[in-house]
């Protein structure tokens, strides 16, 4: 069995590849191509352990294990490991720390999601949000092409040094109603209970992300969500809580589009200049089974890790 460690895992995991491979998980995932089970939890009084299997043809298969205790104060508030499992023979091939691979998969995610759905021409975007999925999200956009403003909700400029970009201007900002009003694409990476922006602030055309998970609660608005253009995912995201995503509850699925309905070109994306869409991640164990099994992959190529015997 392949140990790969969370270093390892950020040297091996390139975004360009990542994103080839996630936009391939979409399709295959709305082609109702893979077997990707509900996602379940144990409670504990502080937080939840979720369990998160998925199967894709011609990749070996996985289980992601990931805790979320949101009050956590010296370890982060999601922690994980994903194993993969041979899909001829069963066994258990691989061991990986998954914190980081869900960190950059999100956001990666997120990034497909614009590319796809946002405006010609975008120049500010807006972080809201300044913890790991924030600092992941940033690092994302600042690959995007034409992008000249990047702000990031905090006061802390440690923030902002530790980021590194050749494209946009990453700026900080203590400021959401004046960055969300400016923005052509706004990303929401909370833990919040509550809604983090107003839909009042936001202009027309603009594209939003939310990729927070805290029910009952939520990061996202539920107006903004009723009166924009809605993408998943999966239509699961609508099933409750620990399957789907709490803000969408009692809303028919049918409003909502899937990414990899729109890879496929089998559903519309953006309709015009002046609509709101919106990307609800419910974070999916597909987005955890590719992009371990490129990792898994690039490790055998390149003899990263550490092998045992169980």
């Amino acid at each position: 069995m392949l140990i790969l460690t969370r270093e390892e895992i950020q040297t091996l995991l390139k975004p360009s590849e990542l994103i080839t491979a996630l936009e391939e998980g979409f399709k295959s995932l709305s082609a109702n191509q893979m077997d990707v089970p509900a996602r379940s939890q144990v409670r504990s009084p502080q937080g939840v352990l979720l369990v998160m299997p998925a199967g894709m043809p011609g990749k070996e298969m996985s289980v992601k294990l990931v805790s979320i205790f949101h009050g956590n104060k010296s370890l982060p508030s999601h922690q994980a490991l994903i194993t993969l499992f041979d899909a001829q023979n069963g066994s258990p091939v691989a061991l990986m720390d998954g914190t980081a691979i869900t960190t950059i998969r999100t956001a990666a995610s997120s990034l497909i999601s614009i590319r796809l759905l946002a405006r010609k021409g975008i120049h500010d975007a807006a972080i809201i949000g300044s913890g790991v999925q924030g600092l992941a999200h940033a690092k994302m956009l600042s690959t995007l092409a034409g992008l000249e403003r990047l702000w990031i909700l905090t006061r802390d400029a440690h923030i902002i040094t530790e980021l590194t970009a050749d494209g946009p201007r990453i700026l900080p900002t203590d400021s959401t109603q004046e960055v969300v009003a400016n923005a052509d694409v706004i990303c929401l990476c909370t833990s919040s209970q509550q809604p983090v922006i107003n839909s009042e602030w936001v202009k027309k055309g603009t594209h939003i992300t939310s990729v927070g998970y805290h029910p009952p609660g939520s990061e996202l608005p539920r107006d903004i969500i009723e009166n924009g253009h809605l993408f998943v995912e999966s239509r699961r995201a609508f099933d409750p809580p620990p399957v789907g995503s709490a803000e969408l509850q009692g809303l028919d699925p049918r409003i909502g589009t899937e990414l990899g309905e729109v890879l496929l070109q089998s559903s519309l994306g953006r309709r015009s200049d002046t609509e709101i869409t919106v990307y609800k991640s419910m974070g999916h164990a597909m987005e955890d089974l590719v992009a371990a099994n490129l990792v898994y992959r690039k490790a055998l190529e390149k003899a990263v890790g550490r092998v045992i015997d169980l």
